[in-house]
């Protein structure tokens, strides 16, 4: 049975927050779709269909059975205080969810800021996107197969839970629940610190004397490893600097792994060099695509 809501309310519609929107469309899960946030992405989201209305979130986490959080991680605490003065309007009932790709900090803000709605609050990671960005890249099927993680809390309401599992079931994807602590730590791992390498790559090539020529030179390999190094620089700044230490400790593991292979090379061990890379192929090839 497909879920219904009277009004959801997007909180941040760029490519995440605008699929989220459009996903909600397609299956007719809400009869009014709202959002705000700052910029033109609302305004673009509404002419593009994705939205009903946008106004200001004061004005609309009143009328929402389901709002949306999108926005950046260091928006979330402002985002979050302002529904807390506001959550004497909250309607019975009403799911609040976030799709921040760091789970920690959020939910400490939401502790915050809350009070007794905090047993509405799902914290939620969707792992889907791309290094495009803004309502224009927004896709209803962009969840569809992709894994999206909640980290529910002990205050954290059996129905709530159960109403946006349901959602997402619906959207195709698959859900996972995991202790925040332990997403920060994998997704460090697993996402924002081969971000943070990507834009390293990137900027070394950028500032080297090959820079032009690599534009046009580039084949697969390049554009492969470097694809996400086009993400949006503020959006990843937001994740890496709130996941600092977790990123942090994976860079250094970069860099340990990129000083044993220079030792290598300086010291000519090439079947040595290879047995690093073999053992780096063989994981490699255990990923799934």
């Amino acid at each position: 049975m497909t879920r219904h809501f009277s009004h959801a309310l997007v909180v941040g519609v760029g490519m995440i927050g605008g699929s989220v929107a459009a996903a909600l469309r397609a299956h007719g899960m809400a009869k009014v779709i709202s959002a705000c946030g700052p910029g033109d992405d609302p305004q673009a989201a509404l002419a593009a269909g994705l939205i009903d209305q946008v106004g200001a979130l004061g004005d609309l986490v009143g009328q929402a059975d389901v709002i949306v959080l999108a926005c950046p991680p260091s928006a979330m605490d402002q985002v979050l205080n302002e529904i807390g003065q506001h959550r004497g309007k909250l309607r019975a009932g009403v799911v609040i969810t976030d799709c921040a790709s760091t789970k920690q900090s959020v939910i400490a803000s939401a502790h915050r800021h809350l009070g007794t709605a905090i047993s509405r609050f799902v914290p939620g990671h969707p792992i889907a996107g791309s290094e495009q960005r803004g309502p224009g890249a927004a896709r209803a099927k962009l969840f569809q197969g992709a894994r999206w993680v909640l980290c529910p809390q002990v205050q954290t309401a059996t129905d709530a839970q159960q109403t946006w599992t349901e959602v997402l079931a619906q959207w195709g994807c698959r859900v996972q629940t995991m202790p925040a602590d332990e997403h920060d730590a994998l997704y460090a791992a697993v996402s924002h610190m081969p971000h943070a390498v990507a834009f390293a790559l990137c900027s070394a090539l950028a500032r080297s004397d090959q820079s032009q020529a690599a534009l046009v030179a580039a084949g697969a390999g390049l554009k492969d490893t470097t694809r996400i190094g086009a993400s949006d620089a503020a959006l990843w700044a937001d994740i890496v600097m709130d996941n600092r230490l977790a990123v942090r400790s994976g860079i250094m593991q970069i860099i340990g792994q990129l000083q044993t292979q220079i030792d290598l090379l300086d010291a000519q061990d090439r079947q040595a060099l290879q047995r690093e890379f073999a053992q780096a192929s063989a994981w490699r090839r255990q990923l799934q695509d």
